[in-house]
Formats: C-alpha cells, structure tokens, sequence
C-alpha cells in the first residue's frame, strides 16, 4: 500500500461464488480500487462472472491484477463447516453464514471506502442492519441489490474473484458441485460411506441430495443417550446429525 492509497477513497464491491452447489466451498471475495480509478475495471472486463467463460475470468482476473491500486480478497467457507453450523443446537443459517463473510471483508479491508456495492441476499434491510453493527461499519454507504455484479463493476470484478477461487478447489472428478449435475450426482454416490456418511470435507451433508442418499445407503442405528445434570449430554448434541444420516435416538426413560 502506498502512501497516496492509504488517503485515497475506494470503492468496493462484494459477491459470492458457491451458495447452492453440494460439493466444495462457498466463497465470498472482495475487490476494491480507488475512486479516481474505477473505470478501469470496466476497461478490464470486469462483469458479472456468470456471463462469462471460465478462461475469459481467469484472463480478466489477471488483468485486474495489474490495475496499480486494485485490492482483492476472499473468504472461503468449507462444506463440512457450513453442514455444521447449520446443523448445530444453536443453528446458523446460510444466510447469517454468508452475513459474516461479507462482514469480516469489509472490516479488514486496509482502505477507507466511500462506498460498498454488494449483491443481495434478502432481505436487504438485515443484511445493511448486521454489517453497520460493526463500529467500523456503522456510517459506511452501502448499496444491497439483485444483480449488482451485472450493474457495478467493482461487484463484477468481486464475483471474478469469487468464482475463480472456489472453481480452484474443485476438482474435475465432482463435475459442477450442483446437485443437477450427473457428474457431481456420481461423484457424490461414491463418496458416501455406509457408516460415515460423508467423511470428505468437501460435501455438504446437510443438503437434500446427501440426505437422500444417506438414507437409502446408510446402517440404521440405535444407541441409548445419557443424561448429564443439564440435561443435555454429548450424545444428544450430536443426534441431529445421526439422525440425518440415519440413525435413530433411544431416550431412556425418566
């Protein structure tokens, strides 16, 4: 960072990559540039990453790269972590997961930002209400749309990022990662194990088409559950994901 870059304004933008598939992370990027550059991005190609071919984002992200001044980074959320946080007592939705994502990119981004172009995820209200609830939030600008990757640059260049990183940590063999994908359906019916479920970090188990095949595929068990003073033990902690994946809970009897 530079002397004038840490006095110059930037503006931001955010978008995910990886929210619906079963197979591998979700990913949240961030990009940023200075105010007096942004119509740099566009001369770069930076556009919703969705329109584009893999080789042209890989290509266009290179090019951002080069842009004096151009800021980027990522959060990447696994699958095991995202089936466990949405599957634990205190449960997380995909959404709140998704909040702490963006959040945590605009509290470390190293530049004072004029404004943040962010693609939504509803509703808005909560989404802008969660972020300035960081005190080095709470006065940023905002604008929470539909399509902000297609309409601001800086969120296009954000969904590049996104989208190259997570296409990273896929590997061919899992297809697409979505669950309409043949490949990724094969890759996922191979994957699973009679009494695991699903041990590779890279499925998330809680979605529809695991359950489906944890189901069908997976050993029905019984086990009884202790008590401890609470009430709650560590078995009954666990029982929803057995359950899931299976397995039947025996209370003993008071």
């Amino acid at each position: 960072m530079t002397e004038g870059q840490k006095n110059e304004d930037y503006v931001v933008g955010i978008d995910e990559a990886g929210r619906g598939p079963v197979i591998g992370p979700m990913v949240y990027g961030i990009a940023g540039i200075p105010v007096s550059k942004q119509h740099l991005l566009k001369t770069a190609g930076a556009n919703d990453s969705k329109q584009l071919t893999d080789a042209d984002r890989r290509n266009i992200f290179e090019k951002l790269k080069k842009i004096e001044g151009f800021y980027y980074a990522f959060v990447s959320v696994d699958a095991i972590q995202i089936s466990e946080e949405m599957q634990a007592i205190n449960r997380t939705s995909l959404n709140q997961i998704a909040f702490n994502a963006a959040r945590s990119l605009l509290e470390n981004c190293p530049y004072k930002i004029q404004h943040a172009y962010i693609d939504l995820i509803s509703p808005a209200e909560q989404y802008r209400n969660f972020i300035q609830q960081s005190p080095r939030l709470v006065d940023l600008k905002m604008t929470i749309e539909a399509k902000a990757d297609a309409n601001y640059p800086v969120t296009g260049a954000a969904s590049i990022v996104a989208k190259v990183t997570r296409d990273n940590a896929i590997k061919p063999e899992w297809g697409s990662g979505y669950p309409s994908d043949p490949h990724t359906k094969t890759y996922i019916g191979s994957a699973s194990d009679p009494i695991f479920g699903f041990k590779e970090r890279n499925v998330r188990f809680s979605w529809s088409t695991c359950q489906k095949i944890m189901e069908e595929k997976c050993k029905k068990c019984e086990w009884q559950v202790q008590r401890d003073v609470d009430g709650i033990s560590q078995h009954q902690q666990n029982s929803g994901l057995f359950q899931k994946m299976g397995f039947k809970q025996l209370v003993p009897k008071k």
